[in-house]
């Protein structure tokens, strides 16, 4: 690949990577207490869009269709949308060290579901309570930033820190309140992230919203392209920094407030996968948010095969792409070292 252009590697990687997760959702079929042929998942999933005549039985064609499609699609769009916002985050930032619960989105999820949950309510209100908080937390942030710090990106980092130690705090509370036979350990799993309740609703809800979000970012391509290079240099060119500066936060942060009121908190995954499609891509935005998002997806999406390979126990998803995400962190640290553009 070194005698490629940036473009024509860049055409070569997505190639790649959209082989290499076709191959891995057509697999992750396989994966589970059912067996069942991948012949017999292509016809399933074909029923439902075409005439093909039923030789499978019923329970099979629900385990494809109610169980295994959604949470294989929900971790491709979770992965997905946490790289994508990463990416996004790190090239408003300018560091390599932000992920997408900077503003405290997170935090601010996390206590809402932690606040549904307490109070015994159904999985959807858990959702859209987790959702609701994930948004308050992060125009809590900006308000911080625009009352004590008028446009800084440091005093909205900040914002972002004070809001997530609130909440959390908040956190905290709750938890000592929570019933420790049913409450507390339902909050404590959800705060470690799982795919394991995704339904087709949740695929719904979640694709438009990021649809809209990656088409935003994408729009803006050029303009984020301008502002990476700086904000005065951005300006010169013509570009509003204010307003590309709402877009990437507004966009990211519906990305990430969705992925993580359906998954739960997921860490590492925003971090890390960036710093990958980086150095496959190179430094253009636009490709870096595209070689995110699939890799994202396919990362994701590899380790909840994992999980789901494992018999007779839930492994928390955010503690695997921890225990996997911490290492390859650490092997990327002496090129951050080196420099990070």
């Amino acid at each position: 690949m070194r005698n490629l252009s940036a473009a024509q590697r860049f055409r070569l990687t997505v190639v790649v990577l959209l082989a290499v997760l076709l191959v891995a959702f057509v697999t992750s079929f396989l994966i589970g207490r059912y067996s069942i042929s991948v012949s017999m998942v292509i016809d399933i999933l074909l029923s439902k869009v075409a005439t093909v005549e039923q030789y499978w039985e019923e329970t099979l064609g629900v385990v494809v269709l109610d169980v295994r499609l959604p949470r294989i699609v929900l971790a491709i769009l979770v992965g997905g949308a946490l790289s994508a916002s990463g990416a996004s985050y790190q090239t408003l930032f300018k560091n390599p060290l932000v992920s997408p619960d900077i503003l405290g989105v997170s935090a601010g999820a996390g206590f809402g579901a932690a606040l549904a949950m307490i109070n015994n309510a159904n999985w959807v209100v858990i959702q859209g309570s987790a959702f609701l908080f994930g948004l308050v937390a992060v125009i809590m942030a900006y308000a911080i930033a625009n009352l004590f710090g008028g446009k800084s990106i440091t005093v909205l980092i900040l914002g972002g820190i004070v809001v997530s130690s609130l909440f959390q705090a908040m956190l905290s509370i709750i938890k000592t309140l929570a019933d420790t036979e049913n409450q507390l350990p339902s909050i404590t799993f959800w705060l470690m992230g799982s795919l394991g309740r995704g339904v087709n609703r949740d695929v719904l809800v979640m694709l438009p919203a990021l649809a809209v979000s990656m088409l935003m970012l994408v729009l803006f391509r050029h303009h984020i392209n301008a502002l990476a290079a700086g904000e005065d240099e951005a300006r010169t060119m013509g570009v509003n920094v204010t307003l590309v500066k709402a877009v990437i936060v507004t966009a990211s942060t519906l990305m990430t407030v969705c992925a993580v009121s359906i998954a739960g908190i997921v860490g590492w995954v925003g971090l890390v996968i960036p710093h990958l499609a980086r150095m496959l891509s190179g430094a253009h935005y636009s490709r870096i948010l595209i070689v995110s998002f699939l890799l994202g997806g396919l990362f994701l999406l590899c380790v909840d095969n994992i999980i789901r390979g494992v018999p007779d126990v839930e492994v928390p998803l955010g503690v695997l792409t921890a225990i996997i995400g911490t290492p390859i962190f650490a092997v990327l640290l002496p090129r951050l070292r080196q420099g990070w553009t």
